[in-house]
């Protein structure tokens, strides 16, 4: 079996769509962790990982996460490989590759297949088309692209339900932006050179960027 002390998969993006298909923690940590996976978790620190871990990072950019690895799998982004996406209203979407992963990277389900076949537990899924099957069978609505599904009654019901047992009281306080700029929320705009130049310009505004910077990285 393939096993994990510790498993961080991405802290925000994504999270609805890894609750439909039952990717979640299934247990709390117990005991001293010595393996940490990461899968394209990059908003951690350094108290997240445990000391002396071994830890594997998986995912693109290398970014904060990848500064923690003892071994990356270099991954895909998203223009770089076919995948499915669940947007913020729900509704499911399909991207295909527009240019081919560099180098050694590969698409995300591929190392994970790979990785399976070395542990010796390998998964049934040969080409992107059998993962898509499986994604039905866990959670139909993945395969009815572009519908916003409705939710049901029993399900908006729970949702109040749980809100009333959670005793939440206003702390009579001034609301906080949760993302303290907005150039700079992922490990693609944090890599990105005219994201820099933006999150300096209307950010922090110490800087205005000519019009002639943006061109000359367009050219490149």
């Amino acid at each position: 079996m393939l096993c994990f002390d510790r498993f961080l998969p991405p802290q925000a993006a994504s999270r609805a769509a890894a609750y439909d298909i039952g990717f979640v923690p299934q247990a709390k940590e117990t005991g001293k962790t010595s393996f940490v996976y990461l899968l394209e978790a990059d908003e951690i620190s350094a108290a997240d990982i445990p000391k002396d871990a071994f830890v594997v990072y998986q995912g693109h950019h290398g970014d904060v996460g990848a500064q923690y690895a003892d071994v990356i799998l270099p991954g895909a982004t998203y223009t770089e490989k076919s995948a499915t996406y669940v947007n913020t209203e729900g509704r499911t979407q399909m991207t295909r590759a527009a240019v081919p992963p560099p180098g050694a990277a590969r698409e995300d389900w591929k190392i994970i297949r790979a990785l399976s076949e070395v542990a010796g537990a390998t998964l049934p899924y040969d080409d992107v088309h059998q993962v898509r099957d499986r994604l039905r069978d866990i959670a139909p609505h993945f395969v009815n692209y572009n519908i916003v599904e409705p939710s049901s009654v029993a399900v908006a019901s729970l949702g109040l339900s749980t809100l009333n047992k959670a005793g939440a009281k206003s702390a009579k306080t001034l609301l906080t932006p949760v993302i303290s700029d907005y150039y700079m929320t992922d490990s693609i705009t944090r890599a990105s050179s005219t994201m820099a130049k933006c999150s300096v310009a209307f950010s922090k505004g110490t800087h205005q960027p000519e019009e002639s910077e943006f061109k000359l990285e367009a050219q490149a």
